[in-house]
Order: C-alpha cells, then sequence, then structure tokens
C-alpha cells in the first residue's frame, strides 16, 4: 500500500498534469478557431459550433478532477488517515480556478473572433449600392444593421437596401461579445466584488453591497455604451436594459441576504 506522502506526490502530479492540459486546450482551441475562420471565409457560425465542441472537452477535463478524487484518490486517502480533506481542497480549488480561468478566455476568445468578423462583415458593407432611378452612388450606414430606407441626394428617390446577411449578422451576437471584450476590466472588478461578497454566505457589510453596487453599474453602463456605438437601433433600449440590470441586482441582494 502506498504511504501518505506517494499518495499526496501522486495526487498533486496529476492536478499538475490536468493544469497543463488545460492550458494546451485553451491555446489549441484558440489557435484552430482564428484559423477556421479564416479559412471558411468568415463562417462565423460553424466557427462557433466547433469552439462549443472544444468547450465541452474542457468541461469533460476539469470534470475528471473531482471524478478522480471521489472515486479513488479520496477513498485510498481516508483510509491511512485524517488528511484527506485538505488534499479534497485542492480538488475543489483547481476545478474553480480552471472554470473561472475558462470563462475569462471564452470572453477574450469569443470577443476576438467577433471583432475579425465585423471587420470582414464592414468591409462587405462597404460595397457600393447605388440608386434605383438615377443610378447615383448611396451611403449605406454601419451601425444599422436591417433593411434602410436612403434618399437619393440627387433624385431624392427613396431606396430600399436590404444589406447582405453577412452584414446583417453584426447586429446579432457580434456586436454583444466585442462590446464585453471591450469591458473586460470593468466585468473582473464587478466579478472580484461579487465573490467578496459571496465568501461572506449572506453576511457581508453594508460597505460590501455599496461597493458591488457601483461597479456593478459601472460595468452594464460601459457595456451597453460599447453596444450603442456599434449598433444605434440598442440606444432607444439603454434605460429599459439598465431598469432590468438594477432589478436583478436587487433579486440577487434579496437571495445572499436572506
Amino acid at each position: 500500500m502506498a504511504s501518505k506522502e506517494e499518495l499526496i506526490q501522486r495526487w498533486d502530479s496529476f492536478l499538475q498534469k490536468i493544469e497543463v492540459r488545460f492550458n494546451e486546450s485553451l491555446g489549441h482551441a484558440e489557435e484552430a478557431c482564428h484559423e477556421q475562420l479564416v479559412a471558411t471565409t468568415y463562417e462565423y457560425d460553424t466557427v462557433m459550433r466547433s469552439w462549443s465542441g472544444m468547450k465541452a472537452q474542457v468541461h469533460v477535463l476539469i470534470e475528471k478532477i473531482d471524478e478522480i478524487w471521489a472515486g479513488k484518490v479520496a477513498p485510498e486517502m481516508e483510509a491511512l488517515g485524517d488528511f484527506a480533506h485538505d488534499e479534497g481542497n485542492k480538488a475543489y480549488d483547481l476545478s474553480h480556478k480552471l472554470l473561472y480561468s475558462l470563462e475569462d478566455f471564452q470572453r477574450k476568445l469569443e470577443g476576438e473572433l467577433s471583432q475579425k468578423f465585423y471587420d470582414h462583415a464592414i468591409q462587405v458593407a462597404n460595397k457600393k449600392a447605388s440608386c434605383s432611378q438615377c443610378n447615383a452612388d448611396l451611403e449605406i450606414k454601419k451601425d444599422i444593421f436591417r433593411a434602410q430606407y436612403i434618399s437619393c441626394t440627387f433624385c431624392n428617390t427613396v431606396n430600399t437596401i436590404a444589406p447582405e446577411t453577412t452584414f446583417i449578422k453584426i447586429g446579432w451576437g457580434i456586436v454583444d461579445h466585442i462590446a464585453a471584450l471591450k469591458t473586460t476590466a470593468q466585468y473582473k472588478a464587478m466579478t472580484a466584488a461579487e465573490e467578496a461578497i459571496r465568501a461572506y454566505r449572506g453576511k457581508a457589510p453594508a460597505s460590501f453591497w455599496t461597493d458591488y453596487y457601483t461597479v456593478y453599474n459601472t460595468y452594464w453602463s460601459a457595456y451597453f455604451t460599447e453596444r450603442m456605438a456599434l449598433n444605434t437601433d440598442l440606444k432607444e433600449r439603454y434605460d429599459s436594459d439598465m431598469a432590468r440590470k438594477h432589478k436583478e441586482f436587487e433579486n440577487f441582494k434579496e437571495i445572499q441576504t436572506k
């Protein structure tokens, strides 16, 4: 039978290998997704499906930590003494560390892919549109992702311009990912404040809630502002979006302080 020291050494080695494989998997996913976006001539949905499959595999890797701990390591350690609890904490800590890292990675990857797709789609939109009456050039607005009604400056004919599907797609999720990437710093400040509150398990001081509400509003205001800069149709939703987030904050606070 293995000794306590041998079991801990094997356990540490296993956890280290999981973390190495995790980082390698994310590196491969980043490279593969960027390459596929270009290789498929910016088939964004295809790349997102590929990323979804890669992410699922990473989740399986993370889940293996608890699987191996509960099914094999914990019983062996418990048979030797009372040190299993501390070793089990290593499983919990690494699992949560990797889950948070995966969330940060996803935010960055999807933001970068969305920005790359956006830059490509804008070039598609730069193709000239012509007046149906006099054939004069028409200027398509680059921050509206739907059919546009454009009056010709020469003959005043109102033209209906239906943008290409590639351009329209920007307004559906693409701008969200770009806005999320651009507000990463505010997001991290918000999540840090939230984690500080959760750590108190319903007993967080009032000052923590004040701090959290401040960074919470800062993040969502910055996020919605970035979206509006890319899609002007979203401007009319700003107040309702912020009101919705305020309600979500109050619901979270109620749950945490019960």
